[in-house]
């Protein structure tokens, strides 16, 4: 009996240590083979000792023990260099992948230090060594607060790492600055089959980039996402970039499948521009290849907007300048889309569909969309 004891102790010890070398987690060794398994609040925060890892969800997870979540993944810049000031250092984001294999993450709040970068992830980027990946779970009630860069599931989503299959319900708010969105703040590659219920507030003047499924993309395309309900809100002035989808998809070849349903969209402030249903502005800047938008619906949708508010549209905005000062401008094609609901509000470019359509190369969309007191762009 003694002898079996030991060895009972003896097996319990080597467990432990093995769990202690391999960061707390018990199951699994860190590869795509066979990633760490994650089955408690305590081993979901440990993934930030090993960020480029990969790791599976065994179990729901509850994060209402910690009052303030702190991101997984951190935005450093990459070098001092001026062309790596917005490029994430990978010893510093996650890089890893993350399977939710289909479970529910619960009570997220983040009250974000950094200026950039808040949610469950902080910052996520590929490597040249392999692409990242965070997605299939449920985010259900959060309350993420930051600067820049705000997702629920997502703070920034840099090159080579997909997000999908991540959706967002219960009672779920969300406020910054600049690139807000209900999963992914701002993102650089294929957000795909996300779904998200939202109340998303930009905070302060100069404030941009706001969307129940992403705030902003930079050259990345959106496919099969829903925004229901929510509402989107923006008091301050010379605010821009606001849509039930994507409020800024800058560059973005496609905004495929996706659908808007009784989300509500209110910006307030003076001197304000771009705002639609679906995205505040959209399209590509390779004139040979716009943007294509196709197969969106938008129903039910209420923007009320101020009257000095331009390019405001029930599908889209408008196009954009490829940046501030530029004559470069966006251009898109929009395909077998609808959109239905109100527009209150508005100024110069306001309409049902696209409110600016200088930048649209074809406008294929029905629309049963009213408009009150807005001044309309004759052109």
């Amino acid at each position: 009996m003694k002898k079996m004891f030991c060895i009972v102790l003896m097996t319990a010890m080597l467990l432990a240590v093995t769990a202690m070398a391999d960061g707390g987690f018990t199951v699994g060794n860190g590869t795509k083979a066979d990633p760490w398994q994650i089955a408690s609040a305590e081993e979901l925060n440990l993934i930030r000792e090993k960020l480029s890892g990969h790791y599976v969800l065994t179990a729901d997870i509850d994060l209402s023990g910690y009052e303030n979540w702190e991101p997984i993944g951190a935005f450093q810049s990459r070098s001092e260099a001026p062309e790596d000031a917005e490029v994430p250092h990978p010893d510093y984001a996650f890089t890893g992948t993350f399977n939710g294999n289909g479970h529910t993450i619960s009570n997220l709040n983040v009250a974000a230090d950094s200026p950039m970068g808040a949610g469950l992830f902080g910052c996520a980027s590929g490597t040249e060594n392999g692409e990242a990946y965070i997605g299939n779970f449920t985010l259900e009630n959060v309350n993420v607060s930051g600067f820049y860069l705000v997702g629920g599931a997502v703070g920034l989503q840099f090159m080579n790492c997909k997000v999908s299959d991540i959706v967002l319900k219960g009672e779920n708010k969300l406020s910054g600055s600049q690139g807000v969105g209900g999963i992914v703040g701002t993102g650089f590659d294929l957000i795909s089959d996300c779904k998200a219920t939202a109340d998303i507030t930009i905070i302060g003047d100069d404030g941009a980039c706001a969307g129940i499924i992403a705030g902003g993309t930079t050259m990345s395309p959106i496919a099969n996402c829903e925004a229901i309900g929510g509402s989107i809100v923006a008091e301050g002035n010379a605010d821009w970039g606001f849509g039930g989808i994507c409020g800024a998809p800058w560059g973005a070849a496609a905004i495929t499948g996706c659908r808007v349903s009784g989300t509500s969209i209110t910006v307030s402030g003076e001197g304000n521009r771009l705002v639609g249903g679906l995205a505040g502005f959209c399209g590509t800047y390779d004139p040979a290849a716009p943007a294509q938008i196709t197969g969106c619906t938008v129903e039910n949708v209420t923007i009320c907007v101020s009257e000095t508010t331009t390019a405001v549209g029930g599908l889209i905005g408008g196009g954009k300048e490829m940046m501030e000062g530029s004559d470069v401008m966006s251009s898109f094609e929009v395909h077998d889309c609808s959109v239905s609901g109100s527009i209150a509000g508005g100024g110069e470019c306001t309409d049902t569909v696209v409110g600016d359509p200088t930048c649209a190369v074809s406008v294929d969309c029905s629309s049963d969309v009213s408009i009150t007191d807005a001044r309309r762009n004759a052109a």
